[in-house]
């Protein structure tokens, strides 16, 4: 079964989903925030996952 809240939060979020800037993925959800330098700019799943590893 399905969850009814899942990723509720974020949908009240502007712009939630949209074009990776790192990897060029069209209509992917951008929620991870990738910090480097002054602006923080949001990044999809995957390249937050790349950019994280141990």
């Amino acid at each position: 079964m399905a969850k009814q809240k899942r990723g509720k939060a974020l949908k009240l979020q502007k712009n939630w989903r949209g074009t990776c800037p790192l990897c060029g993925r069209p209509r992917v959800k951008l929620a991870w925030p990738e910090k480097s330098g002054r602006d923080a700019r949001m990044i999809c799943k995957a390249c937050y996952a790349r950019a994280h590893r141990p």
